[in-house]
């Protein structure tokens, strides 16, 4: 937040291309996760966005993106997240955090004993169907971005209506808590949506790829849907005629 409010003073550079921002205000913020997590949890393997990959010994690993949304983030907006996210030894995720500062929010879940949001129990929406749904989307990789247009209509044509944020941490915390009824966020890094998937596993809905659900663990493809049990296959029928049609 403090970088934040430094606005021109931010030290910017591109990473893959003009679409991938990286700041200072990541990199630090990175340093003091891994600073927390190496002294309360040394043994631990860290994997972070931005400083690559500390190995452990203990079979749990911790995903940490500094500032997903960064674009958001360094243009003054207030959807970006931070985002951490620890995996057990089987693969699953066993505990996540989703801080939204800029609206002092901090949604957190560990498996098997729910989601809390500053604290409090969380819930998803009781939005039964597609009519009535808010769904939260994002375009996905550049190379998902050619498909973004119709999935847009197939979606306009049978919900509420969309929005897009600049953090899929965020749009997810956003369904554990009812903000959003249902999340289509293709093209992610397990680092950006680890925490998000388990906020909403554990406040009662569904999370996986067009193939079905992951059972609390990452979807291989990166494509993530969470919803309520009851808006999550008529979302699934309707994505996969667009993303798995022939190209």
């Amino acid at each position: 937040m403090s970088w934040q409010r430094r606005g021109a003073e931010r030290s910017v550079q591109e990473k893959a291309g003009p679409w991938d921002l990286v700041s200072r205000a990541d990199l630090e913020t990175e340093e003091v996760i891994r600073g927390v997590l190496s002294q309360h949890r040394p043994d631990d393997c860290v994997r972070g966005e931005e400083l690559g990959t500390d190995q452990g010994t203990t079979g749990v690993s911790w995903l940490v993106d500094p500032i997903d949304g960064t674009t958001s983030y360094l243009y003054g907006r207030a959807d970006w997240a931070v985002s951490v996210a620890a995996f057990g030894p089987d693969g699953r995720v066993a505990a996540g955090v989703v801080v939204e500062p800029a609206y002092g929010r901090t949604s957190s879940a560990t498996r098997g004993c729910g989601t809390l949001v500053d604290d409090r129990p969380a819930s998803l929406s009781s939005t039964t169907t597609l009519d009535q749904a808010l769904v939260e989307i994002n375009f996905g990789r550049r190379d998902q971005h050619p498909r973004a247009g119709a999935m847009v209509d197939v979606l306009l044509g049978e919900v509420r209506d969309l929005r897009r944020g600049g953090s899929a941490a965020s749009s997810l915390a956003h369904a554990a808590s009812g903000r959003a009824d249902a999340v289509w966020s293709p093209g992610l890094q397990p680092w950006d949506g680890a925490a998000g998937v388990l906020l909403v596993l554990e406040a009662g809905g569904i999370v996986g790829d067009l193939d079905g659900p992951s059972g609390g663990r990452w979807p291989e493809s990166g494509d993530v849907l969470a919803a309520p049990e009851a808006l999550w296959e008529p979302l699934r029928d309707l994505l996969a005629g667009v993303y798995h049609r022939d190209s």
